[in-house]
């Protein structure tokens, strides 16, 4: 869990903590029930707390892809004895039918500008802490790095390495859902991918 999660954690269970304490002493005294939060505390709160409001929204989106994602593929069962072949065209074919729901897609729509501005402050925050550490974590191992041309519903090139974030940083990001995973493109822009379509779903330039 990141410590900007662990924070949100935090603050809705201690939040609860002071709600039922509220309720019991009124109840015990007599008096009426609390009104319910009204939409401009809300509005308050989320003032005071910005990064959470950009937390929650990045995270809806990311779950309206993934319901759709997994929508698709009850649709292209895989047996488990499947061939290289099979696996390959359930693939492509899940790709296609992406690219085709979300063929109005965009850079932005998951990484909006404030979930970019947010992700690109905790991952520099880390670089800074341990460059030369972040920077051997992105090379692989031959000395290649990935460098992808990135287009939002673009294959990720079979010829491109999958390079992984660095593990200090990785810890401080929003943990994504097995579909979906973090990648590194020319050693610094940020990707979201597609793990059984292996197709970009959204990036996020100069991250790093």
């Amino acid at each position: 869990m990141t410590e900007l999660t662990r924070a949100l954690v935090a603050l809705v269970f201690t939040s609860g903590i002071g709600a039922c304490g509220m309720l019991q002493n009124n109840q015990s005294q007599g008096s009426p029930v609390p009104e319910p939060i009204s939409p401009a505390q809300k509005a308050t709160a989320a003032e005071a707390n910005p990064d959470s409001v950009t937390l929650a929204d990045f995270n809806a989106r990311l779950e309206r892809f993934v319901k759709t994602q997994r929508a698709l593929l009850k649709g292209l069962p895989l047996s488990e004895n499947a061939t290289p072949e099979q696996i390959n065209k359930r693939q492509d074919t899940l790709a296609a039918q992406l690219r085709e729901i979300r063929k109005d897609a965009k850079q932005g729509d998951i990484f909006t500008p404030q979930a970019a501005e947010l992700f690109k402050r905790l991952m520099t925050f880390e670089v800074k802490q341990a460059p030369r550490e972040t920077k051997q974590a992105l090379a692989e191992e031959d000395g290649e790095v990935a460098k992808v041309n990135l287009v939002v519903n673009a294959p990720w090139p079979a010829n491109e390495p999958l390079t992984t974030v660095p593990a200090n940083i990785l810890d401080k990001l929003p943990q994504l859902p097995p579909d979906v995973e973090y990648r590194i493109s020319n050693k610094r822009h940020l990707v979201l991918r597609d793990v059984d379509a292996n197709i970009i779903v959204d990036f996020i330039y100069n991250a790093i």
